[in-house]
């Protein structure tokens, strides 16, 4: 009888414990995960943003336990820009998913509707301005410069060359330029599919969905940085909530929408007439 270590490394017996095995729930957690992580350089870019804009300072300055909205936070930076509130209320809901800042909800349009308010949390006194001047975010900084962030580009080709056995300076004369441009008129496209199918017709859409309030769940996390990522990748991209993709399928004509089923964070849904 062979031992188990002779088992064990038998490339062709497989011997798989029950244990070994992973439900759908981790699975999904699993790729949820992935994705967080091939899009984890948004977080610091965020974190960056914030910073930059005086974000936390801003929360510190109205007082301990402060909780401000997006508007006002956009208004005591200074930008006159319609859409800024937006942009701010997406970045922070993604350190909100990270834990970096604290968000709740206080009633907004008479009672009818609500607004995300966001505080300063445990993590956040370490990228406010002490009396010094001091943060941690000039590291943060730092780490963000092109030139930092160059060396591990080339220390990365570096290695590549090394192992197609060709040499840096063999290939020091190309430049790779990628850059993709995107234009998303979304709910053009949906008016048109409208129009285009029966009455009884209807459009599969697939879809990650934002929930209203933030949380740190890693679905969360990843579908956070997935949104700012196309706030600065593509034009009019984002991720969505649930009440704003009903808006999104009822601006375009739909009666409704059904989610029909959910895998790996993602939903098929149903538009239909």
């Amino acid at each position: 009888m062979a031992s188990s270590l002779e088992r064990k490394s038998h490339p062709k017996i497989n011997h798989a414990e029950p244990e070994d095995e992973i439900t759908k729930e981790e699975e999904d957690e699993s790729f949820c995960y992935a994705i967080q992580l091939v899009g984890s350089s948004v977080l610091s870019m965020s974190l960056q943003s914030a910073i930059e804009l005086g974000v936390f300072d801003i929360i510190e300055r109205e007082g301990p336990g402060a909780k401000l909205s997006s508007s006002e936070i956009a208004a005591k930076i200074g930008t006159k820009k319609p859409e800024a509130p937006m942009m701010v209320d997406r970045i922070l809901r993604l350190l909100t998913s990270h834990s970096v800042l604290n968000c709740s909800s206080v009633a907004a349009n008479g009672g009818s509707d609500f607004q995300r308010v966001y505080s300063l949390g445990p993590v956040s006194k370490y990228f406010v301005n002490d009396e010094e001047g001091g943060s941690l975010g000039p590291v943060l900084t730092l780490i963000q410069d092109k030139v930092f962030m160059k060396s591990w580009t080339v220390l990365a080709w570096i290695i590549l060359m090394d192992c197609l056995g060709l040499s840096w300076l063999g290939l020091s004369w190309i430049t790779l330029i990628r850059r993709l441009v995107y234009t998303w008129h979304c709910l053009k496209l949906l008016k048109n599919c409208y129009k285009a199918i029966p009455d009884n017709g209807k459009v599969i859409v697939v879809e990650a969905l934002l929930p209203a309030m933030p949380d740190t769940s890693t679905a969360v996390k990843s579908t956070s940085q997935c949104d700012v990522l196309m706030m600065t990748q593509v034009q009019g991209g984002k991720e969505r909530s649930e009440q704003e993709l009903m808006a999104l399928a009822t601006g375009a004509g739909f009666s409704g929408i059904r989610y029909e089923c959910f895998v790996c964070n993602i939903w098929v849904i149903e538009f239909f007439k």
